[in-house]
């Protein structure tokens, strides 16, 4: 799996010219490596994310778990992703939340947006 690093964000969304099984079996490979990585780490295997602030940055695996578990949570239990996606805040704490480059976000609205149009003119 790429890290997140590398990552453009163009899996957060489906493309006009993906099939559903493209897109099943992504899913399928993510949940994969996770599952490897949960059986082969221990739960005090260091890790880091930079871009949790500090001095969180530097943690281990028991605590990156704890932290999807919450973020699955949050956006299973609610609508917080779609209000994510309206305002661009994110985080769970003011003092968390990333600074939104808005051209990028702009951008990256308008690109779902022609999707969505080209995906809604295509016959069924």
């Amino acid at each position: 799996m790429p890290r997140w690093q590398d990552h453009d964000g163009s899996d957060l969304w489906a493309a006009e010219d993906e099939a559903r099984d493209q897109i099943i079996e992504s899913y399928r490979r993510t949940w994969e490596h996770s599952d490897a990585m949960i059986d082969e780490l221990a739960l005090d295997a260091p890790g880091h994310v930079p871009w949790w602030p500090e001095p969180y940055a530097s943690t281990n695996l028991f605590a990156i778990l704890v932290h999807v578990l919450g973020e699955t949570n949050r956006h299973a239990g609610h609508a917080d992703i779609l209000r994510e996606g309206v305002d661009g805040r994110t985080g769970m704490r003011p003092e968390h939340e990333m600074q939104i480059d808005e051209e990028a976000r702009t951008a990256y609205c308008a690109k779902i947006e022609q999707a969505a149009r080209s995906a809604a003119s295509v016959e069924a």
